[in-house]
C-alpha cells in the first residue's frame, strides 16, 4: 500500500516527504519548501545533478517508439533529425519534472527525513 501511495504522490507530483504538498510552482520553477510540510526539496549544492541522469534515460526512452516508427517510414535524415527535436522539446516539461521528483522521492526512500518542526509543535 505504501508504495501505491507513493507512486500516487509521484504522478500527482506531490512531496516526497508528506506525500501532499506540491513540488512546483510553475512550469519549471519549484518551491523551496513544500507549501504543506516545510521540508527543504534542495539538500545541498548540485542536489539535482542526479535528476539530470533521469531525465537523459527518460528522454531516451520517449525517444526510441518515434525512432524506430521513422526508420521504419524510412524518412529523410533532415525529416528525422527535425521530428525527434520537436518531440523532445514539447515534452521537455514533463521530463524536466519527472526526472526531478523520480529523484527527490528516490532520495527521499534511500534516506529518509522528516518534514521540520512548526511554531505551533514546538513545546
Amino acid at each position: 500500500m505504501k508504495i501505491l501511495t507513493r507512486l500516487w504522490a509521484l504522478l500527482l507530483q506531490r512531496c516526497p516527504v508528506c506525500l501532499q504538498g506540491k513540488v512546483f510552482n510553475s512550469l519549471f520553477g519549484m518551491y523551496k519548501n513544500c507549501p504543506h510540510c516545510g521540508v527543504l526539496f534542495d539538500r545541498e549544492t548540485g542536489y539535482y545533478l542526479n535528476a539530470m541522469f533521469f531525465a537523459y534515460t527518460i528522454g531516451f526512452l520517449i525517444m526510441i517508439p518515434t525512432a524506430i516508427y521513422l526508420v521504419i517510414r524510412d524518412v529523410s535524415i533532415a525529416f528525422f533529425s527535425v521530428a525527434i527535436i520537436i518531440e523532445i522539446v514539447l515534452l521537455w516539461p514533463l521530463i524536466f519534472r519527472y526526472s526531478r521528483l523520480l529523484w527527490l522521492h528516490i532520495d527521499q526512500m534511500m534516506d529518509p527525513r522528516t518534514p521540520p518542526l512548526s511554531d505551533k509543535k514546538q513545546p
